[in-house]
């Protein structure tokens, strides 16, 4: 069995999306939880930590995690930044270079979270964990 971690915090961002300098540091509270042995006891070279990426790369280490895997182990994937939705509603992580254009999402710019989902429905792992901790980003209290 294996025990795998995809860590990804987005705090620096585009003119049109405020910084969460909060983000980068909650990557590094996780992956300190993580290597804990009596807590999450997870080795330290399996578990990969993104801070401020670009959507490919984001959209790599995804796929990393979850290809490849035995029905038995343990993935962990945790992201700490913006999440935006669409017109439509679909909900997009935040990268490095995400920007709006006229006050909507540049699609191009994220990483759309049907990625992730396809990618955790593709992987052999019976065990995965997905933690958002998501700022939805331009949207009102009522939204």
């Amino acid at each position: 069995m294996g025990k795998l971690a995809l860590l990804i915090g987005v705090s620096e961002y585009q003119p049109g999306l405020n910084p969460l300098p909060g983000a980068v540091k909650d990557v590094d509270a996780m992956r300190r939880v993580l290597i804990h042995p009596e807590i999450g006891n997870f080795a330290e070279v399996d578990i990969t930590v993104l801070k401020n990426p670009q959507g490919q790369e984001m959209q790599y280490a995804i796929e990393n995690l979850f290809a490849d895997r035995q029905k038995e182990d343990l993935l962990l994937f945790y992201f700490s930044g913006h999440g935006i939705k669409d017109e439509y509603g679909k909900l997009y992580l935040s990268t490095s270079t995400t920007r709006k254009q006229n006050n909507r999402l540049f699609k191009a710019s994220a990483v759309a979270a049907s990625v992730l989902h396809e990618n955790m429905n593709e992987s052999r792992s019976q065990r995965q964990v997905i933690i958002l901790d998501v700022a939805l980003a331009g949207r009102s209290p009522k939204d």
